[in-house]
């Protein structure tokens, strides 16, 4: 008797845990309240920042980018921001160019000041005739040196 109440409770657990109603959001005006956690692009397959400082104040900056079409161009730019009282402001940009749909990636250093700073990755894709399909930007978390 025991074993059976046992494990009709944990029936009864499984069948509530599963029970969990889930929300899709209606339109971009939801999407800031539902905890994007990455974005969806058209026609860049994925983009990638990064920024790491050592001690000596080397900042190590990447960007990753490829797209879906081998008709397509990809214009990768990542910029070295730094953080001040007005903002963000870019104190050095690298940029390169390549067919889809192979990868394109950038890894610069350089020195820097103490302060706070951050990575944005740009892609632009274009199709064969030179229009701009997408573009899309993602920063890299913060780094204080």
């Amino acid at each position: 008797m025991k074993k059976f109440v046992c494990m009709s409770i944990l029936a009864l657990m499984t069948v509530l845990a599963a029970a969990v109603p889930a929300y899709a959001a209606d339109g971009i005006e939801n999407a800031g309240t539902q905890g994007v956690i990455t974005p969806q692009f058209t026609y860049i397959s994925f983009l990638i920042p990064g920024l790491s400082i050592n001690s000596s104040g080397k900042a190590s900056c990447s960007g990753m980018t490829s797209t879906y079409n081998s008709s397509h161009t990809t214009k990768l730019t990542i910029e070295l921001q730094k953080s001040s009282a007005s903002g963000w402001g870019t104190i050095k940009s690298w940029s390169a160019t390549g067919p889809g749909p192979n990868t394109i990636d950038i890894y610069k250093e350089y020195y820097v000041a103490h302060g706070t700073y951050r990575v944005c990755a740009t892609a632009k894709v274009y199709n064969a005739y030179g229009t701009l399909l997408e573009s899309q930007s993602v920063c890299s978390s913060t780094v204080i040196y």
